[in-house]
Order: C-alpha cells, then structure tokens, then sequence
C-alpha cells in the first residue's frame, strides 16, 4: 500500500507545488512508483507536467462519487513528463467540489474513498493543496498517512505553519484521521545571501523544536525552479547536478527514513 502524503500550509508562495513535485521525482529517481494528485483548483502542477484535462475531469469524478459513491479516479490518472510519475490532473472547475462536497455525506472522506482503490498500485501518492483552510484541503488531510508543511524562510511564515499545526490537531481530535502524522516542516525559498533568510530558517527550527521535526534538507530559491517548471520537467531533470536538485534528492532520504522511525 501507498504512503499517502499531503503537502499543505495556508500561504500562498511556499513551495507546496515544487515539494510535490520534485519530491516526487526524486522518489521515483530511486526507483519508487509515484502518484502525483493535484488537489489545487489553480492547477499548476498539472501545468508543470503538461497533463491535459478532458473529460472526465478530477472535478466530474468528485461530482460522480458523491452521487453514487462509485471511486472513479483511474479514469483520470495519466503519464508524466517525468519517468515513473503519474498524475491526476486538476483545472479550475475543482473550485466547484468544494462547494459541493459541503452538502454531500461524509463530506471530508471523499478524496480518501477516491485514492484507496488506486493506491496500491503506487509506493507514494503525493498530494497538492491549494493555500487555504477549506473543504479540499480537509479531505487532503484525511486522505494522508503523512504531511509535510513547506515554509518559507521568512519570519511571518511561522504563524501559517501553526495555523497548520491547530488544523491537523482538530482532525486527530475530531477522529477524522487520528492517525494522520506530520513528517516535518520543510524550509524553503532560502536565500544565503540575507541575513533574514538565515535568521529566519534557525528561528523555525528553535521555534518547533520539539514539536514537530524540522528536515534538514532546506530548499534554496532559484529562478532555475520556475525555469524547470515552465519546460514541463523537474528540477531533478533541469538541473541535476545543481543544489536544489541535491537538497530534493536528500529530502526523499528523509521520508524514506521516516517510514523507519
């Protein structure tokens, strides 16, 4: 069965994308077979693997399961431009399942009834979120095994990633996903040239410790990134032997040494 892995924070511009994917290349660079979902209605990491939407969409397959309860999701499911990856694409119409999902029956566990009969097809599933608390995002949190919460290495970041932190106690508490774990925050968007950027990052491991784990794998900011991205590649395929691709390959160390904890 799939470690299924979420990517959330509730700001905007942290990297929940480029984690998703990149992470996931540098699983399946180790030979793992992964499932990229992309849960953000902005679509973006469809985009950056030129997955094409058609009909049905991730948005029908939502609509069709809370009408029947029949998972329809291999019917979305397609290649990446990335070797050993898949995707289940996403387009603006995703905006209309959270609404939707608000009146259906066991409205949070959608994603997680959809995602179950394909799972064990995969190693890791890989979930993208869009930058705000709502329905999507819950039913990404339930659908996890795990998650990971990219932060930017800026000092008001920290109040986004405790906001994360109160959300994922109250789907422990409310019994949504007791079991639902946070892998670690993920420092990202570093700059060594700044003062504030290195500030900032020690300030978010001091202010965590003990807590939830801090990888220590960071992500620096490069436009080599949006460059990647804009090409239909990872960072892994981009730039292999730049630093990025590096801190992403020992990223993918750390979650396959977490499966061990």
């Amino acid at each position: 069965m799939a470690r299924i892995i979420t990517v959330a924070v509730p700001k905007g511009g942290a990297g929940k994308t480029s984690t998703t994917l990149n992470l996931g290349a540098a699983l399946a660079e180790r030979g793992y077979r992964v499932l990229l979902v992309d849960f953000d209605p902005q679509g973006n990491l469809s985009l950056s693997v030129r997955a094409t939407i058609g009909t049905p969409s991730l948005y029908t397959v939502i609509k069709t399961f809370i009408a029947t309860w029949e998972p329809g999701l291999a019917q979305v499911i397609q290649p990446s431009t990335i070797p050993n990856v898949d995707i289940v694409p996403t387009d603006v119409w995703l905006n209309e399942a959270d609404e939707d999902l608000r009146g259906a029956d066991r409205r949070e566990y959608a994603l997680q009834k959809l995602v179950e009969p394909i799972a064990p097809a995969y190693d890791f599933v890989l979930i993208d979120t869009l930058p705000y608390f709502g329905m999507l995002v819950k039913n990404a949190l339930v659908a996890a095994d795990e998650l990971i919460i990219p932060m930017q290495a800026e000092f008001l970041a920290t109040q986004s990633i405790a906001m994360m932190l109160k959300l994922v106690e109250r789907i422990q508490r409310s019994g949504l996903n007791p079991l639902l774990r946070v892998l670690g925050v993920l420092v990202t968007q570093v700059d060594l040239r700044t003062n504030m950027s290195r500030q900032a990052e020690s300030y978010a491991r001091s202010e965590f410790l003990g807590r939830v784990p801090v990888f220590q794998s960071t992500i620096k900011r490069t436009v080599r990134m949006a460059e990647s991205q804009a090409l239909g590649q990872s960072i892994l395929q981009y730039d292999s032997d730049g630093d990025v691709a590096g801190a992403y390959r020992a990223l993918a160390e750390e979650v396959l040494r977490a499966a061990e904890a």
